[in-house]
């Protein structure tokens, strides 16, 4: 069975040779690798085509200007591979990785979805700082949509069966709603603990501040994790609330600045983000794809499903 390693990247120059370097190292290479460039200004381009003809493995490239769904999707309709593996760029892969994630979709055909257990690195001083302020972050639990971008394997078939990621939204959030589409179809997922791949937490405030901005919208967009960010709202408009978490008088100006953060993302993409297509319906407060609604009008007898609500790692 054909498994393909698939990469969306944007201005990746500084880090681009370490991450193909890790995936070089993988102990078990997959059969193919496609990465889409969403229109890199800084070398990336270049750097991944010479890469490329040094590879050990087949590898497809393509350019287009496109937002992190249209990557994926355009990625995945470059191969025919029937199980796909997907990473990102900026992320270290563990040497295992790539045959960990994808080894339960080879040995289990009842299995649909995998997610792989992503490791937050805390170096910098500020990183160590958000450590002591959060603590590592829970390891999911195994029925949830939780598979992540950076870190998931599945069958083709699945990505066809709820039609892909959502094109239509504008930057983040993407796995997010592909991973409910599977979850509100049925399909089985399965978490792989061996599968390893570390990930680096924002080394500024600035650059966590916009990253949490750019959650808030891609949820607020995506109409996903109300109650979180509504408890959120209550905060910003009430700072005193503040002093009831377990931190109490600690950090408060920079614990107020990220709930800021992340309502005011989330505020912006509801009311200013891109509307679903026509086709899409909110069924159990989740926008289901015409697909995924064919597929569940398909099951016999049709089934409730309730979503789990996901509550991003920001805090209070």
């Amino acid at each position: 069975m054909k498994r393909a390693l698939i990469a969306t990247v944007f201005n990746e120059a500084d880090n681009i040779v370490r991450w193909w370097d890790c995936l070089m190292q993988q102990t078990v290479k997959p059969d193919e690798i496609i990465i889409v460039d969403g229109g890199s200004t800084d070398g990336t381009w270049e750097e991944l085509q010479e890469l490329a003809r040094r590879s050990l493995v087949p590898v497809k490239l393509a350019q287009r200007r496109c937002n992190i769904a249209e990557g994926r999707n355009h990625a995945i309709r470059l191969t025919d591979a029937e199980i796909i593996a997907s990473t990102d760029a900026g992320c270290t892969p563990a040497a295992g990785w790539f045959g960990e994630i994808t080894r339960p979709l080879l040995e289990n055909a009842t299995v649909d979805i995998i997610g792989g257990n992503n490791v937050p690195l805390f170096q910098n001083d500020f990183q160590k700082f958000l450590k002591h302020l959060d603590g590592d972050p829970a390891e999911p639990l195994t029925d949830g949509p939780h598979g992540s971008g950076r870190n998931t394997a599945y069958r083709r078939t699945l990505w066809a069966d709820v039609g892909g990621y959502p094109e239509w939204l504008t930057l983040t959030a993407e796995d997010l709603l592909f991973n409910y589409q599977w979850y509100c179809a049925g399909k089985k997922f399965f978490y792989q603990r061996t599968a390893v791949v570390h990930w680096p937490v924002r080394e500024t405030a600035a650059a966590y501040f916009k990253m949490l901005y750019h959650y808030g919208y891609g949820a607020g967009e995506a109409g996903q994790e109300s109650p979180y960010f509504l408890r959120r709202l209550v905060i910003v408009l009430f700072p005193p609330l503040l002093l009831l978490s377990r931190h109490r008088l600690a950090f408060l100006k920079f614990r107020y600045r990220r709930n800021a953060a992340s309502v005011r993302g989330w505020l912006a993409g509801r009311f200013q983000g891109h509307r679903p297509p026509p086709g899409w319906r909110r069924i159990n407060k989740v926008y289901l794809s015409p697909e995924t609604q064919a597929w569940i009008a398909r099951q016999k007898p049709a089934k409730h499903v309730e979503i789990p609500v996901e509550r991003p790692a920001t805090g209070r």
